[in-house]
C-alpha cells in the first residue's frame, strides 16, 4: 500500500513540476499593448530584446515588455561578467570630476553600448563582456578651440546624461558637445558617422554677439550658449530636431531647431524657433506666447493647488489643476523677463543672467501620428536673486510642445512661473496614455508629476507625492506654519499676481538664510511607465540657503550642507518609489527609504520596478505591491538607471554601471572608473524539491466499522502480514479506505503535494 502511494505522490509532483515549468519557459506575448501610438515604453518599432534610447524607445516609459527576468525568478540573478572602465590619459575633453559613465546602458541586437563621461563610445558583446569597438572622436573634440572661435559658446565639458539609438539610420548619437555641436557613430563600424557644428547649429558670431566685450547678437542673444549639452535629438524620418540652450544664468537665449537628414554630409537647417525673448526685452512676449499656442498655455499656481489637497495628507483629489494663459490678466505677464528697477543699468530690457531655459537634460520624445515633440526646460535663471527680472520666465522650468515638421509651438506649460528655487523640469518626459487618450506624463524638481493632454497641454491630473515636506524658516517647522499645516510662505510663490510675479527672492524681505526641504530637488531622476502605473522616485534632503548679491552673469544663490549637520534637526534625508495610477494620478502604493537620497531613475520590466539606490543596493520591488523582492549589495551609490536587454543567444541581462562618477553623484566622491556589469539568471534555475511521506490520522470508530464490512476481503489480500503486525489495527483500516477509494486518494494526494510544495518554495523565498 505505501508502494501505491509513492508512485502516485511522485506522478502528481513531476505533473505539477512540468506545469510550472512550462509557464516559467514557454513565450508569452508582451503583457503592455495600450492599443497603438504612443506606447508608453513599449514602441512598436522597437523589438523586445532591445534597449535602443535613454528610456527605452521614442516615446520612452522605461518599460520593457519582456518576461523572461521577472518578480518570481529575480532572487536568482547572478553575476555574467564584469567589463573594467580603463581611464586614458591623453584626452583633450576630460571628465570634470565624474570618471566612468553617467548615462544608461543601450542594448541593440545583441550588443551593449556605453558613452563614457570622457565621450568615448564602447561596444560590448552582451554574451562575452568582450570589447568590438571603441570610438574616441568625442575624446579629441577641441573645446578650446570652439571657445576661442565662438565667445557666446561655453567651452563643451563632459557631463554626458544619455545616448541613444536611431533603428532608422544605424546611429548612436549622445548628449551633445555642448549645445552648439552634434556628431554621430555607426553603431555597427564605430566609424563616425557624421558632425553638425556650432555655426550649422547655434549661428555666426554676427548672430550670437560677444558676450564678454557685451556685444549683442542679431538674433537677440546677448549672454552664453550653455556647455552643458543637451539630451539627443528627435528624429522622425529625415527631420533631426535639437534644442540649443542659454547657459544658466548667463542670459543666452534658448531655441529649438531641426535639420533635414536625407544627406548626413550636407544637413539642410529647417527652421529656427526662439522660446525665449530677445536681449532687448519685448514686453509682450508672455501674451503673444499664448497667441502662438492658440490659447493652449497653462500657468501652474502652487498656492492655489495646496487649497483643495488637504496639505500635509494630499488624500483628497485637487481641485485645481492649471489656469490658462487667457484667463490671466495681459498686465500680470507684460514684460516677462525684463528689469523692471528704475534706475538699473539694464531697466526696461532683459537683464544680463536672465535665461529661460537653460539645458535639456532628459528625453524629449515624440510622437510619430502628430508629429508632436514635448521638451522639459531646466531652470529659468537667475535663480535664487530675481530683483531684476520680473514674469513668469516663459519657458523655463516648464515645457513646450512643437510641431516637428514646422517648429510651431503646439502649446506649453509654465510648471514653476517666476522659479526662484531651480526646480527645473529637465529630466525624462513620457508619452502614454491617460483613459484612452494621449498623454505627455512630466515630473520637475519641485517633486510633482503632470499628466497633460498631448494635443492641447490641459492637465489630466498633477501628483504630489505625500512624503515630500515644504516649507519652514527653521527645521522645526517644515510642515509650514499657519492654517491646516500649509507649507509656509518661502514656498507658497507664486500666483499669477503681479505682487508674486515681481517677487525678488524667496524669503523677501528678509536676507536671513533660510531652511528648506525641497530646494533644487525634490524629483530628480526618469520615472516608468508600465501602462498601468507611473513608479517615480520623491526625495528630500533638507539645506540652509542664503541669498547672494545680483551678478551680471550666473545665478545668486548659496547653499550648505545637508540637515544632518544641524543641532535642531527633526527631519531625515530619504526618498520615496511611488507607485502612480495612470489613469487616475493617485498614489497605489509607496515604499521609504530614510538617511540616503536619489538620483537616476526607474527601471520596469518582468511586474518589478528596479532602481539602483543610493545605500549601494541595487533594489527590487513587486510592481503590484510595492514590496522589496530582491536586493543586490555593491557598496557603493551610481545615480544612473539599470537597463535590460537580450544577447546574440536570447538570454536577457540586467546591465549596471558599479563605481565610477555617474554624471552628478549624491555621496559618491570616489574617482574610480568603475565596471559595467550584466547579471542574468543561471542555465537552470534550481527548482523546488518535493518531499513526500504518508499522512497517518486515526478516523471514527463509526466509519472504520462500515468499512471493514464493506473492503476487508480485500484489504486481507493485499496487505503483508508483516504491516499487520506492525501497524495498529485502527492505522489498517484507515489504509483501507483509500485503497478502494481511488478518487479521494488522489484528491488527498494532490493536496497533500500542494501543501509541501508551498511549504518548500516558502521557505526558499525566505532563505533567499
Amino acid at each position: 500500500m505505501t508502494r501505491v502511494n509513492g508512485l502516485l505522490s511522485l506522478l502528481t509532483a513531476a505533473i505539477l513540476l512540468a506545469s510550472a515549468i512550462f509557464v516559467l519557459t514557454s513565450p508569452r506575448v508582451s503583457a503592455f499593448d495600450p492599443g497603438g501610438p504612443p506606447v508608453g515604453g513599449a514602441a512598436p518599432s522597437v523589438p523586445t530584446g532591445n534597449w535602443e534610447m535613454v528610456n527605452y524607445g521614442p516615446t520612452a516609459g522605461s518599460f520593457s515588455p519582456q518576461t523572461q527576468i521577472t518578480k518570481d525568478n529575480v532572487q536568482y540573478l547572478e553575476t555574467k561578467w564584469v567589463f573594467p572602465y580603463i581611464a586614458l590619459p591623453a584626452l583633450k575633453l576630460n571628465p570634470s570630476g565624474a570618471p566612468g559613465s553617467g548615462a544608461s546602458v543601450l542594448v541593440v541586437d545583441g550588443i551593449a553600448y556605453v558613452v563614457m563621461n570622457d565621450r568615448r563610445i564602447l561596444a560590448i558583446d552582451a554574451a562575452t563582456g568582450k570589447l568590438v569597438w571603441n570610438n574616441t572622436y568625442g575624446n579629441t573634440f577641441d573645446g578650446d578651440k570652439v571657445r576661442a572661435d565662438f565667445p557666446a559658446v561655453q567651452r563643451p565639458n563632459a557631463h554626458v546624461h544619455a545616448m541613444s539609438y536611431y533603428r532608422d539610420k544605424g546611429w548612436l548619437i549622445s548628449s551633445s558637445v555642448g549645445s552648439c555641436n552634434l556628431y554621430a557613430v555607426d553603431a555597427k563600424t564605430g566609424k563616425t558617422a557624421w558632425t553638425i557644428g556650432t555655426q550649422q547649429i547655434c549661428g555666426t558670431n554676427a548672430e550670437l554677439g560677444d558676450p564678454i566685450n557685451r556685444v549683442i547678437g542679431s538674433t537677440g542673444n546677448q549672454g552664453f550658449i550653455s556647455g552643458q549639452g543637451t539630451h539627443p535629438p528627435a528624429i522622425l524620418g529625415n527631420i533631426l530636431f535639437f534644442p540649443v540652450a542659454g547657459a544658466s544664468g548667463q542670459g543666452g537665449r534658448s531655441s529649438v531647431t531641426a535639420f533635414d537628414m536625407t544627406d548626413p554630409a550636407n544637413p539642410r537647417k529647417l527652421y529656427r524657433t526662439w522660446t525665449q525673448p530677445p536681449a532687448q526685452g519685448d514686453p509682450d512676449w508672455a501674451i503673444k506666447q499664448c497667441t502662438e499656442a492658440n490659447g493652449n498655455g497653462w500657468y501652474f499656481e502652487f498656492p492655489r493647488f495646496l487649497e483643495g489637497i488637504n496639505y500635509p495628507a494630499r488624500d483628497r483629489t485637487p481641485a485645481y489643476l492649471a489656469t490658462k494663459c487667457t484667463d490671466v490678466a495681459a498686465d500680470v505677464v507684460r514684460n516677462d523677463g525684463i528689469d523692471m528697477v528704475p534706475g538699473s543699468p539694464s531697466f526696461g530690457k532683459m537683464h544680463t543672467a536672465t535665461n529661460h531655459g537653460s539645458a535639456v537634460w532628459g528625453h524629449y520624445p515624440v510622437d510619430p501620428e502628430t508629429g508632436i515633440v514635448v521638451l522639459g526646460w531646466g531652470d529659468q535663471g537667475p535663480y535664487t536673486n530675481l530683483t531684476h527680472r520680473y514674469g513668469p520666465g516663459l519657458h523655463g522650468s516648464g515645457f513646450t510642445a512643437h510641431d516637428i515638421r514646422t517648429g510651431k509651438l503646439m502649446w506649453w506649460f509654465n510648471a514653476i512661473p517666476h522659479d526662484l528655487w531651480d526646480y527645473d523640469c529637465s529630466w525624462a518626459g513620457i508619452l502614454g496614455q491617460v483613459n484612452g487618450q494621449k498623454a505627455y506624463i512630466k515630473g520637475c524638481k519641485n517633486g510633482m508629476v503632470y499628466a497633460l493632454d498631448l494635443l492641447t497641454g490641459k492637465p489630466f491630473w498633477v501628483f504630489d507625492a505625500p512624503s515630500t515636506f515644504r516649507g519652514g524658516n527653521n527645521i522645526k517647522t517644515y510642515y509650514g506654519v499657519g492654517a491646516n499645516n500649509r507649507p509656509t510662505d518661502p514656498e507658497a510663490c507664486c500666483r499669477m499676481t503681479k505682487a508674486d510675479m515681481g517677487k525678488p527672492w524667496m524669503q523677501y524681505p528678509s536676507k536671513d538664510p533660510i531652511v528648506i526641504s525641497c530646494y533644487t530637488h525634490c524629483l530628480e531622476s526618469e520615472f516608468a511607465y508600465d501602462g498601468k502605473r507611473i513608479y517615480v522616485v520623491t526625495h528630500n534632503i533638507m539645506g540652509r540657503h542664503r541669498i547672494g548679491n545680483v551678478i551680471p552673469f550666473g545665478n545668486n544663490g548659496g547653499g550648505s550642507p545637508p540637515a544632518s549637520q544641524f543641532p535642531d534637526q527633526t527631519f531625515i534625508t530619504n526618498y520615496n518609489l511611488n507607485a502612480v495610477d495612470v489613469n487616475t494620478g493617485r498614489l497605489v502604493w509607496t515604499s521609504q527609504f530614510n538617511n540616503v537620497g536619489f538620483r537616476g531613475g526607474v527601471m520596469a520590466t518582468g511586474g518589478m520596478a528596479i532602481i539602483y539606490s543610493n545605500d549601494g543596493n541595487l533594489k527590487f520591488f513587486d510592481a503590484d505591491t510595492g514590496k522589496v523582492l530582491h536586493e543586490k549589495f555593491f557598496g557603493i551609490p551610481v545615480n544612473v538607471m539599470p537597463t535590460i536587454g537580450a544577447d546574440k543567444n536570447g538570454k536577457y541581462k540586467i546591465f549596471i554601471h558599479v563605481g565610477g562618477g555617474g554624471g552628478i553623484v549624491l555621496g559618491n566622491n570616489l574617482q574610480s572608473q568603475g565596471a559595467l556589469m550584466a547579471f542574468g539568471l543561471p542555465d537552470v534555475i534550481p527548482q523546488a524539491q518535493v518531499v513526500t511521506k504518508e499522512v497517518i490520522k486515526e478516523v471514527p470508530k463509526e466509519v472504520i466499522k462500515e468499512v471493514i464490512k464493506e473492503v476487508v476481503k480485500e484489504v486481507v489480500k493485499e496487505v503483508p502480514k508483516e504491516v499487520i503486525k506492525e501497524v495498529p489495527k485502527e492505522v489498517i483500516k484507515e489504509v483501507t479506505v483509500e485503497t478502494v477509494s481511488p478518487i479521494s486518494y488522489a484528491a488527498i494526494g494532490i493536496g497533500v503535494v500542494l501543501v509541501v510544495i508551498s511549504g518548500v518554495l516558502f521557505s526558499r523565498k525566505k532563505k533567499a
